[in-house]
C-alpha cells in the first residue's frame, strides 16, 4: 500500500517529490561547501588563537585595564581643561596621527561617559578633519607626498573621482587612515559640503567607540576581556563585507533622497492650489 501510495504521488506532484528528495541532499551539500572554503578555516583558526592568547595572557589583561582607571585619573585631572585636553589631543592626532584615533574614541567614553565623550569627539573631529582638508587644499599634492608612501597614495587616489559628498561619507563609516583626511581636501567638492558628509560617517564609528569606552568604564575586567573579543569577532566580519555594507548603505540613502523628493514635489503641488486660490 505505501509502495502504491508513493507512486500515486510521484505521478500526480512530481515536483513535489523531487523538492523532498533533494532537500536533504542540498542542505549537505552547503555545508560541506561552507567547510570545504579556505576563509572559513582561517576564521575557525584565527578565533581559536585569539581565545587562547585571551587565556594566556588573561592576568597581564585585567592589569592593563586596571591601568585604565589610572589614565582617566590622570586626564580628570586636568580639572576644567579636560575637555579641552582632550579635544586638542584628538585634532593632533588627525593632523599628525600618532596613534589610531578609534583608541582616542574609545578612551573619550570610558573617561567622560558616553554621551559627553562622544560629543568631545565629534567636536574634535569636526576641527582637526577641517584643518586638515582646508591645509591640503591649500598646499596640494605635494605636501602629502611628504609623509605617504607613493604606492599608497596612488591606491587612495583613486577615491579623488567621487564626486558626490555621500560617497565621502560612506567612505569614513568605516576605519581608513588619516592622511585620508588631506586626501579628501584634494577633491573638487566644496569644503562646505565635503566637511559635513565626512563628519557624519566617521562620527558613527566614534559613538559607538565612545559606546564601548562606557561599558568598559562599567564592567568587571573579567566580562571587558570577554567584550572585547565578541567586538573583535563583529569587527573582521564587518570589515569581511565592508564593500557590500557601503553598497546597501548606498541604495538606502539614495532610495531616501528618491522618497524626498517624492515628498516634496507632493507637497508644492499641493501649496500651489492654494496660492491661485488665495490670489
Amino acid at each position: 500500500c505505501s509502495v502504491d501510495g508513493e507512486l500515486l504521488l510521484r505521478l500526480n506532484f512530481p515536483s513535489m517529490v523531487e523538492k523532498i528528495v533533494k532537500r536533504p541532499q542540498l542542505m549537505w551539500g552547503r555545508i560541506s561547501f561552507i567547510f570545504r572554503q579556505r576563509e572559513f578555516w582561517l576564521a575557525l583558526i584565527a578565533f581559536s588563537a585569539i581565545g587562547v592568547i585571551f587565556w594566556a595572557f588573561s592576568r597581564q589583561l585585567i592589569y592593563i585595564l586596571h591601568q585604565g582607571d589610572i589614565a582617566r585619573e590622570w586626564i580628570l585631572g586636568f580639572g576644567f581643561w579636560a575637555p579641552l585636553a582632550y579635544i586638542g589631543l584628538f585634532a593632533m592626532q588627525i593632523l599628525i596621527a600618532p596613534m589610531p584615533g578609534q583608541f582616542l574614541g574609545v578612551m573619550s567614553g570610558f573617561v567622560f561617559g558616553v554621551f559627553l565623550g562622544s560629543f568631545y569627539s565629534i567636536v574634535a573631529l569636526t576641527i582637526g578633519a577641517g584643518l586638515a582638508m582646508y591645509i591640503a587644499r591649500r598646499f596640494g599634492r605635494p605636501l602629502l607626498e611628504r609623509f605617504v608612501e607613493p604606492d599608497q597614495l596612488r591606491l587612495w587616489e583613486r577615491k579623488l573621482y567621487m564626486r558626490s559628498p555621500v560617497n565621502w561619507g560612506l567612505l569614513f563609516v568605516f576605519p581608513v587612515p588619516d592622511f585620508v583626511f588631506y586626501l579628501a581636501g584634494l577633491s573638487s567638492i566644496p569644503l562646505i559640503r565635503l566637511v559635513p558628509a565626512i563628519i557624519a560617517g566617521r562620527s558613527i564609528g566614534l559613538i559607538l567607540a565612545g559606546i564601548a569606552g562606557g561599558l568598559t568604564a562599567q564592567l568587571p575586567p573579567e566580562w571587558v576581556l570577554i567584550k572585547w573579543a565578541f567586538l573583535l569577532a563583529v569587527g573582521l566580519l564587518l570589515y569581511r563585507h565592508e564593500r557590500r555594507l557601503r553598497l546597501y548603505l548606498l541604495l538606502g540613502i539614495r532610495a531616501l533622497e528618491r522618497s524626498t523628493r517624492r515628498w516634496q514635489r507632493k507637497f508644492a503641488a499641493g501649496r500651489l492650489p492654494q496660492q491661485e486660490h488665495l490670489s
